[in-house]
């Protein structure tokens, strides 16, 4: 017999494992007529299921009276969901959601997707798994999961983002809702032992860069040839290249011709670089005649020239996706010879590991580099050789210079600085 608190379209249907579960279905007649939720599983908590549906109720009679309210996430169905939680993240105000910003968001998105999407087993996804179901144990496989890729074996950072983006919104939404977890709880996506792969993008050399450059002129690419150039001269990112984001506007404006606005999307910088020092000589040469003479085909610099169509005329030229110019710069790096390794990105890395190499201190890397902190800025100028060679030439002129001013000073009755005074007797 059910109890006289018994609310309302809930009922409950017995599992194979013997506990009662408990569901919210309305009648059929309202679901015909429009309305939205057509059933809602309650879970197996009497307490939770009875608060559940006595909300849903609400809703149902707020339908029925015509108020036509808005139906929140905290009546829609699959609410104390996995994916619940992340639109619970994105949805607030004031929450961290607000701080990302739009060029960062479809990355966050495809990190939330391959979560939410992932099927498991049992062949339902991921997302519309209870929060209170979620162990660290789940989640460890599903790290590992994340890691297969088809052409790679393994995607640490495919997988490490998900994780850390994940634990992200889990600690934000169980702050606002902790009745939605499990007790005690544990952030099971930050519980996570994450690998890092220890190989890092090599740095090109000049050299490197121009012949990449060279390479891919001679595949008949002479505007993605202009692409390793810059990355390595201007340090700019190569997808904001490829994506536009550098215009013939930025280059040689009537205002400042003998300059180029470099924008770093992901950071917001604005450098203007001088293409002509204050002697009149050229800072970028090659790149500059380059420049100057290579056809323009819209507002970007860099497009992909457009293939005519049998008698058709070609369309207009489209910047390039990131796949397929790292296709065709693969292609033509193994045509000239080049190392498999070299790519646009590492021809960034190279440039600004020649900073590094030159002996430039941090302010004066991160005023050409766009970025904003210093630390931002460590991760790119890789320590190399030459970094060393003149890091021992300094020490060995200073251990010099210290052995000549104590020889002076032991000539002269005098005190070294390496050696304590001899304190005085009394």
């Amino acid at each position: 017999m059910k109890p006289a608190s018994w609310p309302k379209h809930m009922r409950e249907k017995p599992r194979a494992s013997g506990e009662i579960g408990y569901f919210w279905a309305p009648p059929t007649r309202v679901v015909k007529a429009g309305f939205t939720i057509s059933s809602e599983a309650l879970g197996t908590d009497y307490g939770a299921a009875c608060n559940r549906a006595e909300l849903l109720n609400r809703h149902l009679d707020d339908w029925r009276d015509g108020i036509g309210a808005e139906k929140s996430l905290d009546v829609r169905p699959g609410v104390g969901t996995l994916e619940w939680a992340v639109e619970v993240y994105k949805r607030a105000e004031a929450g961290p959601w607000t701080k990302v910003s739009k060029r960062s968001r479809p990355e966050y998105d495809r990190a939330f997707n391959l979560v939410l999407r992932h099927k498991t087993k049992y062949g339902s996804e991921v997302g519309a798994a209870p929060l209170k179901s979620i162990t660290t144990l789940a989640v460890d496989k599903l790290y590992a999961a994340l890691q297969k890729g088809k052409r790679v074996e393994r995607r640490l950072t495919q997988a490490n983002k998900c994780m850390i983006r994940m634990a992200r919104v889990w600690d934000y939404v169980h702050s606002r809702y902790p009745a939605m977890f499990a007790v005690p709880t544990v952030n099971p996506f930050r519980a996570v032992e994450m690998e890092h792969s220890r190989g890092t993008t090599r740095p090109a050399s000049r050299d490197e860069a121009y012949a990449l450059h060279a390479g891919l002129v001679a595949a008949g690419e002479p505007h993605l040839a202009v692409v390793p150039l810059v990355a390595f001269e201007w340090h700019m990112r190569p997808e904001n290249v490829l994506a536009g984001h550098l215009t013939w506007r930025d280059y040689r404006p009537k205002e400042r011709p003998n300059s180029v606005r470099v924008l770093h999307h992901k950071t917001g910088e604005v450098v203007w670089l001088p293409l002509v020092s204050q002697r009149g000589e050229a800072h970028f040469p090659e790149l500059s005649a380059y420049l100057d003479n290579l056809p323009r085909l819209g507002a970007p610099i860099v497009l992909m020239q457009p293939k005519p169509l049998g008698n058709k005329e070609p369309g207009p030229a489209k910047p390039f996706l990131l796949r397929t110019a790292r296709n065709r710069v693969r292609k033509a790096a193994r045509t000239a010879g080049l190392p498999d390794d070299l790519s646009l990105a590492a021809c960034r890395h190279g440039g600004m590991t020649e900073l590094g190499d030159a002996g430039l201190p941090e302010q004066q890397v991160i005023a050409l580099s766009g970025h904003r902190t210093p630390e931002a800025a460590r991760g790119y100028v890789k320590r190399t050789e030459a970094q060393r060679e003149a890091a021992l030439l300094k020490r060995f002129a200073w251990v010099a210079a210290a052995r000549e001013e104590r020889i002076e000073g032991e000539q002269e009755g005098g005190e070294s600085r390496n050696r304590p005074p001899v304190a005085e007797s009394e």
